[in-house]
């Protein structure tokens, strides 16, 4: 009797572990797929564009200003050589141009790494206002070329439905450079001259990875696509915001660099009396107000909260890529509260951090750690105002979403050039609270400005027409 039950339980039992391996394999499977699935969107001339966001985004920032201070030692030449780098992020238009009208595209993608190279090499050897703004203008400009023709690469040789994906990816490789160069600024800012040399020499194996991993079909000369104009049309800005995407400087110029077109201009006049008018003055206003900032923050964190600058891009580098991660969490809360809502939660989280950096300057409490606190508060809120200043772009327009994005980045692009160049006269007569107290105005009024932006019961103003754009 005990043999029969055995016998009729062995099935069973071995049945159940075949089951059992059945489903570990089918498991297995699905992590393997879920590891792999990156791969259908990553080419290896994304590194390239990694080696870009460490250099542009992550080292530059931090060593710049330092040896500003440090050679100079005239606090105002910081804002106009950073100055000099926001004004050439500035010509994405022209490169746009030539890629889309005289079908340059690899020559501007290589020639803006040969001059960021090359500017980079020779800034430690020509000290001076004029030379170090002329080579940071030429940085700038090398930064946006390769940016601006980055992206069009994505938009002219893959299927409209993969765009939002690549480009993700594309920008997420940047965000991954941007944390690794400011993880490397912490170690070269005891030595100016070496990080921007090493910067410099790191552009070669980009040079390299871009010419091997491009396109096939970029190497031929037989453009056909009306690059600008398509992207303009026809690509998703609400889709896209839910990528993540790095920043320069928390807010700067690169969001998408391929768009800082003035395409919108002849818009302009139309929204002035409208909730997207009133949602560009905001982010003028927030942009101008925080860009002086963004351009002594290094120099300040030393000199007036005794953070050291080691300790400064370490911090920065840990809260960007914990920032990454934000960009999710941002587009989730734009469709659960509203971007118009998560907007203006962002601008408080910012004004909480400044008022912070601020109020060290008139109350006997711990500098560096209410500074640091401060800083990062500051930081790790940019992925909501990103994401719900997209997300209120496109839904906002009046007209063509790719015309309102020409605006969008227009305004902040240019509010944070004339933000930087007045940062230098601010500091040389009132001194660093200076900062703070700038950036504080500029987003109180970015936050008056954004209220009733995007009611839940009015419907948005969005009229996507390809014939508009």
């Amino acid at each position: 009797m005990v043999e029969i039950i055995a016998q009729q339980a062995e099935p069973e039992k071995s049945l159940s572990s075949m089951d059992r391996r059945q489903r570990a394999r089918a498991h297995l499977a699905r992590v393997w797929h879920i590891l792999n699935e990156p791969r259908r969107w990553i080419s290896i001339w994304f590194l390239a564009y990694a080696i870009l966001g460490a250099i542009s985004s992550g080292i530059l920032p931090i060593l710049l200003p330092l040896m500003i201070v440090a050679i100079s030692h005239h606090l105002s030449w910081v804002a106009y050589v950073m100055g000099g780098f926001n004004l050439g992020l500035l010509s994405s238009p022209l490169w746009g141009f030539l890629a889309d009208d005289r079908k340059w595209h690899l020559p501007v993608f290589f020639s803006g790494f040969i001059v960021l190279m090359l500017a980079l090499g020779l800034m430690p050897f020509l000290p001076g206002l004029l030379p170090w703004s002329l080579l940071s203008l030429a940085a700038g400009a090398g930064t946006s070329a390769v940016a601006t023709v980055a992206s069009l690469f994505i938009v002219e040789f893959d299927p409209k439905n993969h765009w939002e994906a690549r480009l993700g990816w594309l920008q997420t490789f940047n965000g991954a450079g941007q944390v690794g160069g400011l993880l490397l600024a912490g170690i070269f800012v005891a030595n100016f001259k070496l990080g921007l040399l090493c910067s410099a020499l790191a552009l070669i194996p980009a040079l390299w990875l871009g010419a091997k991993g491009l396109p096939s079909a970029a190497k031929r000369v037989d453009w056909t696509a009306e690059i600008g104009r398509q992207m303009r049309r026809d690509l998703d800005w609400r889709l896209l915001a839910n990528f993540g995407r790095p920043e320069l400087l928390g807010g700067g110029l690169l969001r998408f660099s391929h768009h800082l077109s003035l395409q919108g201009g002849k818009h302009f006049m139309e929204v002035l009396h409208t909730r997207f008018g009133r949602f560009l003055l905001s982010w003028f206003a927030v942009a101008f107000g925080v860009a002086a900032f963004f351009a002594y923050f290094p120099v300040a964190m030393q000199k007036a909260y005794n953070v050291a600058p080691a300790l400064t891009s370490s911090v920065y580098a840990i809260t960007a890529a914990f920032a990454l991660i934000l960009y999710s969490v941002g587009g989730q809360l734009s469709g659960k509260y509203g971007a118009g809502r998560v907007y203006r939660w962002s601008l408080l989280g910012r004004l909480l951090g400044f008022g912070l950096l601020l109020v060290v300057f008139f109350t006997p409490i711990p500098k560096t750690f209410v500074a640091l606190l401060g800083f990062v508060l500051i930081m790790a809120v940019w992925p909501l105002q990103s994401i719900s200043g997209t997300t209120l772009t496109a839904r906002l327009t009046p007209f063509s979403q790719g015309a309102a994005m020409g605006l969008f980045n227009a305004s902040g692009a240019v509010a944070t050039v004339l933000g930087t160049f007045l940062g230098g006269p601010l500091v040389q007569f009132i001194g660093y609270p200076a900062l703070s107290a700038m950036a504080m105005a500029g987003i109180i009024l970015g936050w008056l400005s954004g209220h009733g932006l995007q009611a839940e019961t009015v419907p948005p103003e969005l009229k996507t027409s390809a014939g508009t754009a």
